[in-house]
């Protein structure tokens, strides 16, 4: 006797939302579904056990897909400043890694709070300030103890990364950097949806730096991020150079004055009577900066056009993806604090090892395996 199995009829149209939630069409997700019967999916017929495995690839309640309509858009959790013609609708990978951050940023301000912390000075310091970028940029310099001589120390964009982020870690500000939800590589976050967020809490303020994009870029971003929380905002960034946002164009001149001086920069331009890309080339040897510090610099100062600033990140953007895929993986161990802060993993991992935490918590904060917790802690 041959089984009938019964066909339900689902809304197209909460279907493609549905589709949309992994960054998919209705098309692409029914060929994932069952490749012979993809077009009678996309009509919205599917049985009970295709409709299932479509919730479980869409990563969405099964309830869902039996509704006449989407559900109603999630709400966003911190104003939106990204430029709002090129930027991508946020979805469902933004929502899952605020929530991660939000969860960590949860424990740690209720440690720091157990231990009777003080509220950060700095969180907000201009708020309902109509100091210039050159006074905010000094100021982070000067809380930070970054010098220019430090900055320009450093051989690589990922060494400068390191020594931003290591310095904001000590003054209290948790540096979050990753390039996929969690640790799952199969979720690899868009660039064009956010360059990072800030929340500017005056325990514990964090930072998310979307790690997909080029390092010498992800310089420029936190240090834009950390020009937000000097003013207080909690915010979703694109650092957009055209950005048509006011506080984005403001957190930009801040971030580009506190990597590389206007007074510095200027003199040296002028000393050069060379062709945009070529005097960017020779003051990047001079700075020892990244190409594309140098070129947003300038174009924070119209030294250049916008046109040939964005051609430079394009430039960077691909040699990076290029080196990205050359090198291969990495450390899981060398990894896991980038992704979780190295500030915040390392506590994590010492009250596991000493008893004060429990290893399933660390292993929930960190995102990994309990296990791993021990043996990160270890190697240090």
């Amino acid at each position: 006797m041959k089984l009938i199995m019964e066909t339900l009829k689902l809304s197209v149209e909460t279907l493609e939302w549905a589709a949309s939630q992994v960054g998919s069409s209705l098309g692409e997700l029914a060929q994932k579904i069952s490749s012979k019967k993809a077009e009678v999916i996309e009509r919205g017929e599917l049985t009970a056990p295709q409709a299932l495995k479509f919730s479980q690839v869409a990563g969405i309640p099964f309830g869902y897909l039996f509704l006449d309509r989407p559900p109603e858009p999630r709400k966003q959790p911190l104003a939106d400043f990204r430029t709002s013609a090129v930027s991508t609708p946020l979805s469902r990978d933004f929502f899952d890694v605020f929530n991660d951050i939000q969860f960590k940023q949860a424990w740690y301000r209720d440690y720091l709070q157990g231990e009777h912390a003080a509220p950060l000075a700095f969180v907000g310091r201009y708020a309902k300030s109509k100091a210039s970028a050159a006074t905010i940029a000094g100021n982070m310099r000067q809380a930070l103890q970054v010098s220019d001589t430090q900055i320009q120390a450093q051989r690589t964009s990922q060494d400068l990364f390191n020594l931003i982020a290591r310095q904001a870690e000590a003054a209290g500000v948790l540096i979050f950097r990753n390039g996929i939800v969690g640790n799952n590589t199969r979720r690899v976050l868009s660039v064009s949806e956010f360059r990072g967020f800030v929340v500017a809490d005056k325990f514990a303020p964090v930072i998310f730096i979307n790690g997909t994009d080029a390092p010498a870029a992800t310089v420029f971003t936190l240090a834009h991020e950390l020009a937000h929380l000097w003013i207080g905002e909690s915010v979703i960034s694109d650092v957009a150079a055209a950005s048509d946002h006011r506080q984005e164009r403001f957190c930009n001149q801040i971030a580009a004055e506190f990597l590389l001086p206007e007074k510095t920069f200027i003199a040296a331009w002028n000393e050069l009577n060379d062709e945009e890309m070529e005097r960017i080339d020779r003051l990047r040897k001079h700075f020892k900066l990244s190409r594309f510090v140098v070129a947003r610099r300038a174009l924070d100062l119209r030294l250049i056009s916008l046109d040939t600033h964005d051609e430079i990140y394009r430039l960077t953007l691909a040699a990076a993806k290029k080196k990205k895929i050359e090198g291969g993986g990495g450390d899981f161990y060398a990894t896991l604090p980038i992704r979780n802060s190295r500030k915040l993993t390392a506590l994590v991992s010492s009250l596991a090892a000493n008893g004060r935490l429990g290893l399933r918590d660390a292993g929930n904060l960190l995102n990994t395996n309990p296990n791993n917790v021990l043996t990160f802690h270890a190697k240090q």
